[in-house]
């Protein structure tokens, strides 16, 4: 019987088959990379941003509760601060090479756009649902993570939401701060972090940066 199944569905089988082609249009790119020797880095940068807020009264911006630095931070004169930031720099350019139509000879340069800023979450901080108008990319390092509490599920967490309006099969993107990590990605893209509950304090750099491409 199974045979004789197989040999009518082979009978009846069109003789050509109309082909589909699925394309994956527009992309949004995310770009996460790692800071070399970040532990000893970050301890010396966890140190000027938390002596940088007791002059600093800090701004509101999306941030509910913590604290936010004035934007300045591409132009605080510390060391460590400074190599963080051209390393951000080098981070965009590469990033840019992967989705513009680059020559071999062109020559990328990423400057700051609308500034950077320090954050530091306490116990029920959190950040609304924003986004970076005007700047090409912007990213997150994490300097510190916290000691989030087990509860409630999702604490602090990182959400990207999904661009695309009034789609059936889309999401977020959810990610756990780590230190040491940088997240890098378009600046439209909207996002927002959960309130964070936890002992220690979670601190964070946020960076606009727009892009040239000389030839």
């Amino acid at each position: 019987m199974n045979t004789k199944i197989r040999d009518i569905g082979v009978k009846n089988a069109p003789q050509k088959c109309e082909s589909h082609e699925l394309s994956n249009l527009f992309p949004t790119i995310l770009l996460r990379r790692s800071m070399p020797d970040a532990k000893s880095k970050n301890r010396r940068l966890r140190k000027i941003i938390l002596e940088r807020e007791k002059s600093d009264p800090g701004v509101t911006q999306s941030n509910v509760g913590g604290w936010h630095s004035t934007a300045d931070l591409w132009d605080w004169p510390n060391a460590e601060i400074q190599e963080l930031c051209a390393w951000v720099k080098r981070a965009a350019e590469d990033m840019t090479t992967t989705v513009a139509p680059v020559q071999p000879e062109d020559q990328i340069v990423a400057e700051p756009y609308g500034g950077a800023w320090a954050n530091v979450l306490r116990d029920g901080g959190y950040n609304k649902v924003h986004n970076h108008p005007g700047a090409v990319w912007s990213a997150v390092y994490y300097v510190a993570s916290g000691d989030p509490y087990p509860e409630p599920p999702g604490n602090g967490n990182f959400e990207f939401m999904d661009p695309r309006p009034g789609n059936l099969y889309g999401g977020k993107e959810i990610l756990a701060p780590v230190p040491g990590l940088l997240m890098m990605f378009p600046a439209w893209l909207n996002h927002y972090v959960n309130p964070y509950h936890g002992e220690s304090e979670r601190i964070s750099i946020a960076f606009n940066l727009t892009v040239e491409i000389y030839r």
